[in-house]
């Protein structure tokens, strides 16, 4: 205890992050005051009072607690506390999961090519948004030369213009091939329905036992393993 107490306090004088892992559905009491956040100035500086020791407090220090408990019943006094992240997969979030790492094994090519879709995509949005601050920036600085006169202006138009244009119709294609990409995927989203359910039956044992309590990697490995040892067949 006294190790992890000491742990704390240099991460809070030096702004470091903290990660407390695994832990139950109770909190030390002695990590209320950062919680709280009872920080208090002392001559410009910011102080905190942890247990018996008062020190300063730096402002980049951050804390982050995590648990492996399913669904955990905190109290609303530590709801209020803190900022709660559910990291924990959802039945329709495996779904998509496993049916990229399906079509990743039986079409790579197919899977290859909705990533660099994705990517590309992006990329074309985020330029597209990039030409339209720039027109804006263009057209709100103040010039004596009137619009029609401003040449270099009307060459940033008109190449504003040009580049929205190409973009445009490349983001119309890339919705058109998305579209064909997600139709030869849903052909597997049959198994990556039935892995779904089977995931989430399996995490209804550790009810009955703990012994029965299985992670998603390890699922996942089973899962591959099922597909590179299934049976081939003519038929999808």
């Amino acid at each position: 205890m006294g190790d992890y107490i000491k742990r704390l306090e240099m991460a809070i004088k030096f702004g470091k992050s903290v990660l407390f892992e695994a832990i139950d559905e109770e909190l030390d009491p002695m990590i209320d005051p950062i919680l709280e956040k009872n920080i208090v100035k002392e001559a410009g500086v910011n102080m905190i009072t942890l247990g018996d020791s008062k020190m300063e407090y730096h402002d980049d220090f951050r804390m982050f607690l995590t648990t492996k408990i399913n669904n955990p019943k905190y109290t609303p006094e530590v709801f209020g506390k803190t900022m709660i992240i559910n990291f924990s997969v959802t039945q329709l979030g495996l779904r998509d999961q496993l049916l990229n790492e399906v079509v990743q094994y039986e079409r790579p090519e197919l899977e290859e090519a909705r990533k660099k879709l994705i990517v590309e995509t992006s990329q074309n949005k985020a330029t597209l948004k990039g030409l339209e601050d720039t027109l804006l920036s263009e057209l709100s600085k103040e010039t004596d030369i009137p619009l029609v006169d401003n040449v270099p202006l009307i060459d940033t138009l008109n190449d504003a213009k040009t580049k929205s244009v190409e973009i445009s119709a490349a983001l119309e294609q890339a919705a058109i091939t998305n579209a064909d990409i997600e139709e030869n995927r849903s052909s597997y989203s049959e198994v990556a329905w039935r892995g779904s359910i089977l995931f989430f039956s399996i995490t209804g044992l550790s009810s009955i036992n703990d012994m029965y309590e299985y992670s998603l990697g390890s699922y996942m490995t089973v899962f591959m393993n099922a597909l590179r040892l299934s049976r081939k067949d003519s038929i999808l």
